[in-house]
Parts: C-alpha cells; sequence; structure tokens
C-alpha cells in the first residue's frame, strides 16, 4: 500500500537545478556509458533555458524524463545528420523568451526501468509531452518539426507509437549507426491523446 501512495506523489514538473544530481543519475542507470552526461552539463544547459527538461519526481527522487532542446533548422539539421555532437547543442540552444520559430531535438526519454512501477512512470512521461508541446504553442512558440534518434530497441518501438516517422534516414554518434525519427507537433499530440 505504501508503493501505492509514493506513486500517487508522482508528478511531472520542469527540471531545477537542484534535480540536476538525480536527472544524470537516472541517466547513468540506464544509459551506457558513451551516453553519460554530468550534472555541470545539466546545470549549464537549464541555466540558458530552464524549461527544456521535464521530470517525473517521486519521494524517491527523479523515476523519469523528457527533453526538447529548441534549435534553430541549421543546428538541429546538423545534430540529425550527425554534424553536430549533443555535447556541443549547448552553443546553439535557444530560449523561449520570445515568441519564435523552433526546431525540437527530442534528446532524451528515460524511465528508471528498474523499478516496479517502470511502465506506470513511462506513461506519466509520454502522456505530459503534449500537455509540454500545447504549452510551448500557446506561449507564441511555432514548433516545426519535432526530431531525435533511437539508441534502443526499445526506443525505436516507442517513437513510432508517439507519431514519429522513420523515412530510412540514419545517423552515426559515438561510432554507432542509429534510426533517425522525424514528426510534426499534431502528429505527436494526436498519437498520444
Amino acid at each position: 500500500m505504501n508503493q501505492y501512495k509514493n506513486f500517487k506523489q508522482a508528478a511531472m514538473a520542469a527540471a531545477i537545478l537542484q534535480d540536476c544530481e538525480s536527472m544524470a543519475a537516472l541517466n547513468d542507470k540506464v544509459y551506457p556509458k558513451e551516453w553519460h552526461v554530468s550534472p555541470d552539463l545539466l546545470k549549464e544547459i537549464l541555466q540558458v533555458n530552464p524549461e527544456i527538461y521535464r521530470i517525473l519526481k517521486t519521494p524517491e527522487g527523479v523515476k523519469g524524463m523528457y527533453s526538447l532542446i529548441p534549435l534553430n533548422q541549421e543546428a538541429y539539421s546538423a545534430v540529425l545528420e550527425g554534424r553536430l555532437s549533443e555535447y556541443e547543442i549547448g552553443e546553439h540552444l535557444l530560449t523561449y523568451n520570445q515568441p519564435k520559430e523552433v526546431y525540437l531535438y527530442f534528446i532524451t526519454l528515460i524511465v528508471d526501468i528498474h523499478d516496479d512501477r517502470c511502465k506506470e512512470y513511462a506513461s506519466m512521461v509520454i502522456k505530459d509531452i503534449p500537455n509540454e508541446l500545447v504549452r510551448l504553442r500557446e506561449k507564441g512558440i511555432e514548433i516545426k518539426e519535432i526530431g531525435g534518434f533511437a539508441v534502443s530497441s526499445e526506443g525505436a518501438k516507442v517513437l513510432p507509437k508517439m507519431g514519429f516517422t522513420n523515412e530510412g534516414e540514419t545517423v552515426i554518434q559515438n561510432g554507432q549507426e542509429y534510426p533517425v525519427f522525424r514528426a510534426k507537433p499534431e502528429q505527436v499530440i494526436k498519437s498520444i491523446v
């Protein structure tokens, strides 16, 4: 019963600087070493744009998160084509201070797969994405496209269910080839809601 109570206390929220250690720990727990990020890098990105990381907070800490990185078309294309490293994105990160046109790089979708409630947490994280897209639109942000690549077979299965398509495009990162997925915001909202 106590675990159920804790699940009810789980909620999606915008990440703050104090969450970066827990976010990095979750990332390290789920992803292989070549995809680990430091808390300092997360803090650096949050200081430029505090609205890009959405996390699932529970009494036990961060159990899930996703990130939509706003970029201009040139930087967005460069990332999806492998010409710009994920570690260089901070130099191209846009803010949401002024209504503008952005391309969202879907860089992270993580849930603690070692938790008994991982499926419930995954559902909460995924169902938050349309809310975030609507929030950005209401703020005056014109989202031209959302794109990313799947670094796991699970990601390659989940993204199409979320409205993303792969037209045979791939990218090389860390010496590995990954499928690239793209979507219009309306496709994502319709597929998830």
